[in-house]
């Protein structure tokens, strides 16, 4: 009865749970895996192949005002490929689904463009595109259906696994992308300092963590993943409810560098608001026990931000300024008519 109780913190959580008994993908045996994590797996001839599908929409996930149309083509393959990162997997091979703006008047050169940008994806992580389709709308809209293989003995990362007394870590500095995505609001592509170009530009073309994703599948360590697509807070709330825990975020430990305070600063927000609420980050957060360490010298810097704790699933911040208080239900949640907190 406590279960049937269970109510996810997200309303988009919340509609994709009550889609799960009309899809019923636990029909076919074959997948071990269906909707409610980043990618479905499928078992086949002794591997495990996943598959993720996201989309990005003009005027919601992107803007032509300070995105060129190839950009916009390789973000669009990128965020589909940081799902295939937190499952642990290679990509191989993709669908891509293209609607362009009727209004356009060169549609074929501005098609091509965009597919420019979705190739230097491929050819950067080394798979096909293998079909898909065109169409004529209202606006821009690209959506991708990427498949991917476990390699070797791998096992999936999934949202599940956390165990009490865990370490919470993330990899990169989420809250860049939000605060390139503000700079760029606020001043246009051309208008920003140099010393904020970092930020745009982490905005711009996200880098999917596909080689350490695989790397932290294969460590026994590591318990569960998800990417940070939605914000940190609500990836948190979304992990303290799939594994029935609280979790501790440690407000001093997150990693704000100095440029991005300092663009804070300038546009009067808490730093802190851009990494736990602001999204589009595509960082990877996962649990790990207590004896996990980072690899020495890693490219991408990994950083333990807070703990798993017994206790109702909620997600609550530690701040020696303001002592300990809930984090507010806050970061994209595209079933919600209001935008994030951030924004």
């Amino acid at each position: 009865m406590a279960n049937m109780a269970r109510r996810h913190p997200s309303e988009e959580h919340r509609l994709i749970e009550s889609l799960k008994p009309l899809v019923n993908a636990g029909s076919n045996p074959h997948y071990l895996l269906g909707i409610g994590d980043d990618a479905a797996i499928r078992a086949c001839a002794g591997e495990k192949l996943i598959l993720t599908a996201d989309s990005q929409i003009e005027g919601t996930h992107f803007s032509l005002d300070y995105m060129s149309i190839p950009e916009v083509g390789y973000r669009a393959m990128a965020v589909n490929l940081s799902d295939c990162a937190a499952m642990g997997a290679k990509p191989d091979g993709a669908v891509v689904q293209v609607v362009f703006p009727k209004t356009l008047e060169t549609p074929n050169a501005s098609i091509r463009k965009l597919y420019r940008g979705i190739l230097r994806a491929c050819r950067r992580w080394d798979f096909p595109i293998v079909g898909g389709d065109i169409a004529g709308g209202p606006c821009w809209m690209i959506a991708v259906t990427l498949l991917g293989a476990l390699v070797g003995e791998a096992k999936p990362r999934t949202r599940k696994g956390a165990l009490a007394g865990d370490g919470l870590w993330v990899t990169g500095r989420p809250g860049e992308s939000a605060a390139g995505r503000a700079a760029l609001v606020k001043w246009g592509r051309c208008g920003i300092s140099r010393r904020f170009r970092g930020h745009a530009a982490r905005h711009v073309t996200p880098q999917p963590r596909l080689e350490l994703g695989r790397a932290l599948a294969g460590d026994h360590r590591v318990h569960t993943m998800i990417d940070v697509s939605d914000g940190i807070s609500k990836e948190c709330r979304t992990l303290a409810f799939e594994n029935s825990l609280a979790i501790l975020l440690d407000a001093g430990a997150f990693p704000l560098t100095p440029s991005l305070k300092a663009l804070a600063a300038e546009l009067s927000i808490d730093p802190c608001d851009w990494f736990l609420h602001g999204g589009e980050d595509y960082e990877l957060l996962f649990a790990a026990s207590p004896d996990y360490v980072p690899a020495k010298g890693a490219e991408v810097a990994v950083t333990m931000i807070g703990r798993f704790v017994a206790g109702k699933p909620k997600v609550v911040l530690s701040d020696h300024r303001s002592g300990t208080r809930a984090v507010p239900n806050a970061g994209w949640d595209h079933a919600r008519k209001r935008l994030p907190a951030s924004q």
